[in-house]
């Protein structure tokens, strides 16, 4: 008997809505609750091999880089079935019906992720920022995880400065004007009144400086990383090993929880002190790790240090999974950052002249 088509059972569908359910298969995973219980969780498939494929990658692609549920993920795959199932149209070919699916199932995943997480979505012509609302600025402070190392190299961003030829080159004068001022002590409120303007314009003028030199100084610190050790290609490795087992050999992320810390044991060197580093003439800031942190939001920071310094356990499935998710979605954003890098630092090398390259060459290295 000949094995039915997607189109064979949309087909079907709109004839008889019950046959959903038929096409529908569930399968069981157990998973480790926070009580330490295992839970049976439900999650779905299809009789169809090639969309259950294309919602493999899907999961793949968005929980694992972006840190997303699986049982959240679940709903979204429910919900983009349906309308599938209602807008396709039939009188397509078998194979442009599972193209057109596996569009759409993208399609709707998505705009769900934007709309339940409130969060962007990881691609690779997308970077997601993380932003605070700060009246106080200290911006060789930038990366979350300085808060967690014992000591502060302020060399790199000193470098940075002088590259860029001071923030005035990179700020627009407003910009410039704002922060100049919050630097000096004044609080928002106090800048408002004395440039005649509302609050809420310094605020998001302050953000709007503070994305910008964030986004420079991160790129500046990035393109240092290539050019002076071998992390890039360190971690490009490791993301494609880890893609390609999800995809074609596990389908839970928590399977890789050992894999990965053991990885990131290997390439810690943050016990390294400024003095060790000034001696050797090296970077601090040029590690596996420092390119985690560099790309990794606040929330995610906040509770992935915990438990990397050991301060709680990863015991449960989920944490597993979460801890898996958030290492990965930091080092997909920092490959991404690398190429936005490598064409934006040497657009800023061309343009400071051939006079100059000597003094360049040795703040980028």
């Amino acid at each position: 008997m000949k094995k039915k088509t997607l189109r064979d059972w949309i087909v079907e569908y709109r004839k008889n809505k019950e046959v959903m359910s038929d096409f529908i298969v569930e399968y069981v995973e157990k998973e480790k609750n926070e009580l330490g219980q295992w839970d049976e969780i439900r999650y779905i498939r299809t009789q169809d091999k090639a969309l259950n494929q294309i919602m493999k990658r899907i999961e793949a692609r968005y929980c694992y880089r972006n840190a997303i549920d699986k049982k959240d993920m679940n709903e979204y795959f429910l919900n983009a079935l349906y309308e599938i199932f209602e807008k396709v149209d039939i009188k397509r070919s078998p194979s442009e019906i599972i193209s057109w699916a596996g569009e759409k199932m993208n399609f709707v995943v998505i705009e769900h992720i934007r709309t339940q997480y409130d969060t962007e979505i990881l691609s690779e012509n997308e970077i997601v920022y993380n932003t605070e609302n700060e009246d106080e600025v200290n911006i060789s402070d930038v990366q979350i995880y300085r808060d967690w190392l014992k000591d502060e190299d302020a060399n790199t961003y000193k470098k940075f400065l002088k590259f860029v030829g001071g923030l005035e080159n990179i700020l627009s004068d407003a910009q410039f004007e704002i922060y100049t001022y919050i630097k000096s002590g004044k609080t928002q409120q106090e800048i408002a009144e004395k440039v005649n303007v509302s609050q809420q314009y310094i605020s998001k003028t302050l953000n709007a400086a503070l994305n910008r030199i964030k986004a420079e100084y991160l790129a500046f610190r990035t393109y240092k990383i290539i050019v002076k050790t071998n992390t890039y290609q360190t971690i490009k490795t490791f993301v494609k090993y880890t893609e390609n087992i999800l995809e074609h050999v596990i389908d839970d992320e928590a399977m890789l929880f050992t894999y990965i810390v053991n990885f990131l044991k290997e390439n810690d060197e943050d016990d390294i002190s400024i003095e060790s580093a000034h001696e050797n003439k090296r970077d601090i800031n040029t590690t596996v790790i420092d390119a985690l942190f560099d790309y990794m939001s606040e929330k995610d920071a906040k509770w992935f240090i915990e438990r990397w310094k050991g301060e709680k356990e990863v015991k449960t499935q989920k944490d597993k999974q979460r801890f898996v998710r958030i290492v990965n979605k930091s080092f997909m954003q920092y490959l991404i950052k690398s190429k936005e890098a490598l064409k934006e630092m040497s657009e800023h090398i061309v343009e400071k002249g051939k006079e100059n390259y000597n003094d360049i060459i040795e703040l980028i290295s």
